[in-house]
């Protein structure tokens, strides 16, 4: 049973709404974003590029790019080294190929995932002294290699890094301060050192940020390959879950639309090859399609192969590297599937849901797809899940939260029990010894401050509607308004005291509620339809009418009793005409 939670805003939606020329209910959606001044939700709805902030306001943005270009000029062997995520593979491919544009000598670097984890490693480090490189410039990684930096350092090694993850803290009497690695630049703004006024850009955000400058200091203006890294900053944003509100957003809503048109052969290739070539590309598509197929090769294979992809120029071989992602992805797919449901009867079969903080082990998931599995258990029960599998050495665990649980805090606090560790508040990655894996339970649990109202889940409406404020106008602002994502979700409505004139069951399984609703008072009439309704409307409806009423209901039938609907409101097009479709999202019958 979920909760349904009315948003509230002081600001006046009415007075919003006149002021900026939309309709009352994108008013309150934008109040509910925190967005009251006008000039704040101008920029939400219609910022571009240029409404993007300074970089040098953070930092060490400056001394990393005068770094780097002096490494460039003096023709020293520069290393990029990313992660194997698709953050990670973008950032790493949007910086190597601008440090190559800008003349330089570079490589890029990706660890392989099972065989040396995340993040800066000895070995990796030492190999790369070897190899000639004297610069090391990590992305999506590095805020918390203390040692590693280090050893890079006596090595001779400058060192720059750009990341944005949590660094690790020390807390003296209540003030927390950041500990943070010697390297010679650290780029992250979530330093809390760092003026920078939006701390939830991703790395991939932050180097397109940093590739622009860069070449603008070696007098570079390429408009195809800036848009190429817009593209590259677009994708790691959407896949990394990162709030997409502010810069995030400017990133997203204006790569989405030079993601159709690229030029770089790669993205181009791997869009025909998933069918998407000459469709309009939106965020589900970044997360849901393009998104897994880069993340596949980090999973069983490299991340290399993914930033291969992107910086290759002959269309023969991009399309092969392509067909490898898609079908890794596939076979990703069946992995995932087979964990998840091995994690769900093993959670139900042992009760576990007495737990506030699900730590499980089991051997038998690839650790790539720990980090997936965790998030589906996520949104399953309602409760932060950290997966942990057998590793090559000890063991190795992915964390998903839940609002209002900081995940990498609270691993903070257990910081003895790993060997490596770290993330953010909603995400985090783990290694540790398996006779560790109890007393990391144990330790979180105790803890854990989580309360039973937070471990339900809830639904979060931006305004109760009547059926006459709905219409395509409200629609289309609605659309507007997207991409949706982390902090700016699709908005939800509510309308009570609903009658469903008609309902039957379409799909290949007939499990899919076809609707129509009227409102009572005045008669107005929607198109709705509920693609995981079918159990609870059945259940409902067997509580209050005899077998055979409920069989002519559900196929076909009017339902006398009244509901109350929370739905978002979409545009269905079908020959040629547009009409409001509302997407049920959850139901109750009406007190």
């Amino acid at each position: 049973m979920k909760r349904w939670l009315l948003k509230r805003s002081k600001i006046d939606a009415s007075i919003m709404a006149e002021e900026l020329g939309i309709k009352e209910p994108i008013a309150c959606v934008l109040a509910n974003r925190g967005l009251a001044e006008r000039q704040q939700a101008r920029k939400f709805i219609y910022g571009t590029i240029e409404d993007l902030r300074n970089p040098f306001l953070m930092k060490d943005m400056a001394l990393g790019i005068e770094l780097i270009a002096q490494a460039i000029r003096e023709n020293k062997k520069i290393a990029v080294y990313g992660d194997y995520d698709v953050d990670g593979v973008m950032s790493t491919t949007i910086l190597y190929r601008t440090i190559l544009r800008c003349g330089g000598d570079a490589l890029y670097y990706v660890p392989h995932r099972q065989k040396e984890g995340y993040g800066l490693n000895m070995e990796a480090i030492e190999q790369l002294a070897k190899d000639g490189v004297e610069v090391l410039f990590t992305c999506d990684n590095g805020i918390a290699a203390l040692e590693e930096t280090k050893k890079a350092k006596e090595l001779g090694m400058t060192v720059v890094i750009l990341d944005h993850h949590e660094p690790g803290f020390l807390n003296d009497e209540g003030t927390e301060t950041d500990v943070l690695p010697l390297a010679d630049a650290v780029i992250d703004p979530k330093q809390r050192e760092c003026g920078y006024p939006f701390s939830m850009l991703c790395a991939g955000g932050i180097a397109y940020k940093f590739a622009l400058e860069l070449l603008c200091a070696f007098a570079i203006k390429e408009e195809a390959l800036e848009k190429e890294f817009l593209c590259f900053g677009a994708i790691a944003t959407v896949c990394d879950i990162v709030d997409l509100l502010d810069e995030n957003r400017i990133l997203v809503r204006c790569g989405l639309s030079e993601i159709s048109k690229t030029t770089n052969v790669g993205l181009r290739v791997l869009l025909e090859e998933t069918g998407m070539i000459d469709k309009p590309i939106t965020e589900y598509h970044l997360g849901f399609i393009i998104g897994p197929c880069i993340n596949a090769t980090g999973r069983l294979e490299s991340g290399r192969k993914a930033v291969e992809l992107f910086c290759q120029e002959e269309e023969g071989q991009a399309r092969e590297i392509a067909k490898t992602l898609i079908a890794l992805n596939e076979e990703r797919k069946s992995l995932t599937a087979k964990a998840a449901e091995r994690a769900i009867v093993y959670i139900e079969q042992e009760n576990l849901l007495g737990e506030k903080v699900l730590v499980l082990y089991d051997e038998e998931t690839h650790e790539s797809i720990a980090g997936i599995v965790a998030g589906r258990l996520k949104e399953r029960f309602c409760r932060p899940v950290i997966l942990i599998t057998a590793a090559h050495e000890g063991a190795k665990g992915s964390g998903r939260s839940i609002e209002g649980y900081h995940l990498f805090q609270a691993l903070f606090h257990c910081k003895e029990l790993f060997t490596r560790f770290g993330g953010h508040a909603m995400a985090a990655g783990l290694s540790l010894s398996i006779e560790n894996i109890p007393l990391l339970r144990k330790k979180l649990n105790d803890s854990c401050q989580l309360t039973k109202e937070q471990l339900t889940p809830a639904l979060r409406l931006d305004k109760q509607l009547k059926f006459s404020e709905i219409d395509l106008e409200l629609a289309r602002e609605i659309k507007a308004l997207a991409p949706f994502g982390k902090e700016n979700p699709s908005p939800l409505f509510a309308s009570k005291n609903i009658r469903v004139d008609r309902m039957d069951l379409i799909g290949k399984n007939k499990d899919i509620l076809r609707m129509t609703l009227a409102e009572k008072k005045n008669g107005i009439r929607l198109a709705a339809i509920s693609f995981d309704g079918y159990e609870e409307m059945l259940n409902l409806l067997k509580e209050l009418y005899p077998k055979e009423e409920c069989d002519k209901m559900m196929n076909g039938g009017q339902i006398a009793q009244q509901f109350d609907f929370a739905y978002s409101i979409e545009i269905n097009t079908y020959n040629g005409r547009s009409s409001v479709q509302l997407m049920i999202k959850d139901f109750r019958i009406s007190k």
